[in-house]
């Protein structure tokens, strides 16, 4: 039988992990756009 933790523990695990997925995001968008900023520059 599966156990599940209750609503307490799921929120402070998001809360520890939520800047850790926020930062990853942020890099992502990050390079996308210097990525796309790249072609537009070369297609000039």
């Amino acid at each position: 039988m599966i156990l599940l933790a209750h609503a307490g523990h799921w929120l402070v695990s998001i809360a520890e992990f939520l800047p850790v997925l926020l930062f990853v995001a942020w890099l992502g968008w990050i390079t996308l756009r210097e990525k796309r900023r790249g072609r537009e520059a070369a297609e000039e």
